[in-house]
């Protein structure tokens, strides 16, 4: 009689556990609220015989941070990135994404702008 009250339809039983789970979390972590904040371009994947400079340095990243947490620690890891990989010599205007080490408590959704120029110019040569 347990046995069967444990097992019988326990598809069902495992979802309505989950779904209760889920709603519990949103209700006790609250609502999301917007933050603005700016951050610098971090440029990645950089090819060492070139130079990359970048039409604007800073962007601002709009957050969804949970309202009832701690703000410090979840918008320390933020950062704007640009992907310069397998890039030549040229101008470019390349999207800026934003990151977030902890995206239950902030998660990114926009950034202003969301493209930038990205000027990629050869290094000169060493002098001796």
């Amino acid at each position: 009689m347990l046995k069967d009250l444990f097992l019988k339809d326990w598809q069902y039983k495992l979802l309505a556990l989950f779904l209760g789970f889920s709603l519990w979390l949103v209700v006790n972590l609250g609502v999301r609220v917007p933050i603005l904040v700016e951050r610098n371009i971090e440029i990645v994947n950089e090819d060492p015989h070139y130079t990359y400079k970048l039409e604007k340095k800073r962007v601002r990243i709009r957050l969804l941070v949970i309202e009832r947490l701690s703000l410090n620690e979840s918008l320390e890891g933020v950062k704007a990135i640009v992907d310069v990989k397998g890039l030549g010599e040229g101008d470019y205007m390349l999207k800026v994404h934003a990151e977030s080490p902890f995206k239950l408590l902030a998660y990114p959704s926009e950034v202003q702008p969301q493209y930038v120029k990205v000027y990629v110019r050869k290094k000169p040569p060493e002098g001796r």
